[in-house]
């Protein structure tokens, strides 16, 4: 039976209630045994912690290995007590849209959801995400490369909105990628990342998977476990049920284009500071670094698409931060806090969240240390591996993963690019022009401004590049 994922400002105060009882029976497992698989302990653990999932970021395994967990997860709600939870989905915050009441929805204050959060409400929401899902039309730079890609690997969906809304709009466990399932705010979130990756797909008449035939880690003992096994929402017996003001947003009357062909990269031209100083000597100093650009009218005037990548920027350990992107003529001043000027230049955001501690090679995968066997829990559990006695285990196992299982490793550099070609168009009696990047440090858990010294000196990438496309 295919069931409806709604907006949580949908649900009616008993499915609502119906929704949180559900999530407090995996808790109370939990609470009589920390081990149980199908208790809400284990289910964040397979994304927060390294020796039992962890999550998949930073390829094109990001998108299925979240519905997955999704998936998984809310099998285990409606089999928590039914029948009162049989009928349990799990609901999505649209955080495409501001709340009418509050920064959060009203749900997410309720007792059983509710958590510290950066509660400041002048945080703003990502400005780009519907950009992102209605026109950005290649694959790899929607929901990310394919592992290993000598040229990139997180997709614009995750290194740019999903980077950003955990430490910097939601904050509270969901700043540290160890914590963030520990938050029930995580499932709804990331509900809403599936359904813009679900739109995102009708609007492309489905394309196939790439990478389908690599494995989910966590979920290599389940029946689906594969990335094809995730590439369609009514596959899995649910489908997302848009208020009228997705309706809206996403035009759900426009027909499916399949994808084009990306256009061929022609040339890539080498960028430099305009000071003559380091990146990071620049960012340290004022926040902000300028790269002179003499080149980009001329390739725009030929009909050549341009863009800007910055290549290998290092993912920090010590905090999260953005490096927010203008590209404007030479003599027009970057005005920091101006927002027209923003409108005019803005190109984007590269949203630099703090790295996932892990260890290659470990991880809930029945191939090294897994979790103790118990098999209980109707099929529930993830990753249980029958044999390994009654402890339960983390850390490096002996064993080594088996055929097409993916290494347990995050990526530690972030490669992003920026399109700049309808800023050429519009500022075409230019001749010359600037880069300019804007160093934010993220707010405390809680939203409290900070400007951690160690973060900034973590700021390396390997180069800046312009890039021309045919």
């Amino acid at each position: 039976m295919v069931r409806s994922r709604r907006d949580i400002n949908s649900l009616s105060p008993s499915e609502l209630s119906d929704y949180i009882h559900a999530i407090d029976v995996l808790r109370a497992r939990s609470a009589a045994d920390p081990d149980d698989v199908t208790g809400y302990d284990f289910q964040a653990a397979l994304h927060n912690d390294g020796s039992v999932g962890p999550c998949e970021h930073g390829s094109d395994l990001f998108l299925p290995w979240h519905r997955a967990h999704l998936y998984y997860f809310e099998r285990l709600l409606q089999a928590a007590d039914p029948p009162r939870t049989a009928n349990v989905t799990i609901p999505y915050w649209d955080w495409l849209h501001p709340q009418a009441t509050g920064k959060f929805p009203a749900a997410f204050s309720q007792p059983g959801l509710d958590s510290g959060r950066n509660e400041d409400p002048s945080t703003p929401l990502p400005a780009n995400t519907l950009d992102i899902v209605l026109h950005e039309s290649n694959q790899a730079e929607f929901g990310g490369y394919v592992k290993g890609s000598p040229i990139g690997n997180k997709g614009r969906l995750e290194r740019g909105p999903h980077d950003y809304m955990h430490p910097n709009f939601i904050g509270g466990l969901m700043t540290h990628p160890t914590t963030a399932a520990t938050d029930p705010i995580y499932f709804s979130f990331h509900c809403f990342i599936d359904l813009l990756w679900a739109e995102w797909q009708r609007r492309h008449a489905m394309p196939a998977p790439t990478s389908p035939q690599s494995k989910l880690r966590g979920f290599l003992t389940q029946p689906k476990h594969k990335v094809a096994d995730f590439a369609q929402t009514l596959a899995l017996d649910y489908r997302y049920e848009y208020t009228d003001q997705l309706n809206a947003a996403f035009d759900v009357l426009a027909p499916p284009t399949p994808l084009p062909l990306p256009p061929p990269l022609l040339e890539t031209i080498p960028l430099i500071p305009v000071s003559g100083a380091d990146v990071v000597t620049e960012l340290r100093e004022k926040a902000q670094v300028q790269f002179g650009i003499a080149a980009a009218a001329s390739y725009a005037a030929q009909g050549r698409r341009v863009g800007l990548r910055l290549e290998e920027v290092k993912i920090p350990l010590t905090g999260s931060y953005l490096l927010r992107a203008f590209f404007h003529p030479v003599d027009v001043r970057f005005q920091r806090d101006d927002e027209e000027f923003a409108k005019r230049f803005d190109i984007g955001y590269l949203a630099m969240w703090q790295a996932h501690p892990h260890s290659e090679g470990t991880g809930h995968d029945g191939h090294g240390n897994g979790h103790p066997g118990h098999g209980q829990g109707q099929g529930q559990g993830q990753g249980h591996d029958a044999g390994h006695g009654d402890e339960h285990h983390h850390g490096n196992g002996s064993g080594h993963p088996g055929p097409g299982t993916d290494t347990h490793d995050h990526p530690t550099v972030v490669t992003a690019r920026f399109d700049v070609t309808a800023v050429l168009a519009a500022t075409a009696e230019a001749e010359e022009h600037l880069l300019t990047l804007q160093y934010l440090p993220s707010p405390t858990p809680l939203g409290e401004p900070q400007q951690p010294p160690e973060l900034i000196g973590e700021i390396t990438l390997k180069n800046i590049l312009m890039e021309v496309y045919g």
